[in-house]
């Protein structure tokens, strides 16, 4: 059975509320293919307010336990900072709680280990996949 490690952009513990350069808080969940451990709130001083073009070394530093960031929104240099660093990078919102639901039910964790460096992370990302309505959340969106 896989498990991947997942950093959730969040101020209060339950929404996806904090684009990645602002960010000050990240919740952090290990998701394997049946369950969700919730595992810690990690804090970091916010990289820039606006747009910046570098200094993502702190974060990745905070970050590089896991295997995909979740954050409300990205700018292309952190992404490609993030990406180029082995990091799987979605923009997303919704109650960190329906994601990680969603992320189980979708298979994220399925047959990856975080020690294979996401060789077989298969995510849906076709509009196929998106279903109507509020219950289902949207992670879809990744950062490229």
């Amino acid at each position: 059975m896989g498990k991947l490690r997942a950093a959730f952009a969040s101020s209060n513990n339950a929404y996806i509320d904090e684009h990645f350069g602002s960010a000050q808080y990240f919740q952090i969940y290990d998701i394997d293919e049946k369950e969700a451990e919730y595992i810690e709130e990690r804090r970091i001083n916010p990289l820039c307010k606006g747009h910046c073009e570098g200094g993502f070394e702190a974060a990745y530093d905070l970050l590089k336990d896991t295997d995909a960031i979740f954050v409300l929104r990205i700018g292309e240099s952190a992404a490609g900072y993030m990406i180029q660093h082995g990091k799987r990078v979605f923009e997303a919102h919704g109650f960190i709680e329906n994601i990680v639901k969603e992320l189980i039910g979708d298979g994220f964790a399925k047959g990856s280990d975080t020690d294979n460096d996401n060789e077989n992370v298969v995510l849906a990302s076709s509009e196929k996949d998106q279903l109507a309505g509020d219950e289902r959340q949207a992670y879809r969106k990744e950062a490229v």
